[in-house]
């Protein structure tokens, strides 16, 4: 491995970090966190490993991801919520990191957007969940389930309202009972 390489690293707390290789000498090495900043210094090398999506943004959809691990779903959360984009896909499953304030991506602009849009044609959203949802439920005459899990907290109703908002927004039906519930 060269100077400079970007890397995944374990420090002992579970799972691997990304880091930089800063000195290589042998078998160990000294690599600086992008987590933290800090240098570490590994003895044996032999557990690092090569960082392939070292994309500054993260990835809208995980399953695109060449480093599959914990560390690497991680960082790309982390990755996306800085930069606001609290929706991420792991193939047709949405991952929400709640911000623990609205941003106005709930509008009826938005509706519109992703009415009638098939899910990765456009950035992750709540909105494309419920997009699918209703397509299949309204085309194929199909029930659909949109399952909304998370610890305290984690903005489950929220995000149960928020759909429901969609839901009522693009149903056109003369009988809308999803509008009067």
């Amino acid at each position: 491995m060269e100077l400079g390489q970007m890397v995944w690293f374990d420090i002992g707390i579970g799972y691997p970090i990304p880091g930089e290789i800063v000195h290589s000498s042998g078998k160990s090495m000294q690599i600086r966190s992008s987590v933290d900043g800090k240098i570490h210094k590994i003895r044996d090398s032999s557990g690092v490993k090569v960082r392939h999506d070292a994309v500054e943004d993260g990835i809208d959809d995980m399953i695109q991801l060449r480093d599959l691990h914990e560390g690497s779903l991680l960082m790309n959360l982390k990755q996306r919520y800085e930069k606001s984009q609290i929706y991420t896909y792991t193939g047709s499953i949405l991952v929400a990191v709640n911000p623990y304030k609205m941003f106005d991506i709930y509008g009826i602009e938005m509706v519109k957007q992703y009415e009638g849009q098939l899910i990765g044609h456009l950035p992750p959203h709540l909105f494309a969940i419920g997009s699918g949802a209703y397509a299949r439920m309204s085309k194929n005459n199909e029930n659909q389930v949109v399952v909304i899990s998370g610890e305290s907290g984690a903005g489950k109703t929220e995000s149960t309202k928020l759909i429901m908002q969609y839901l009522a927004a693009v149903n056109k039906s003369a009988n809308n009972t999803v509008t009067e519930q």
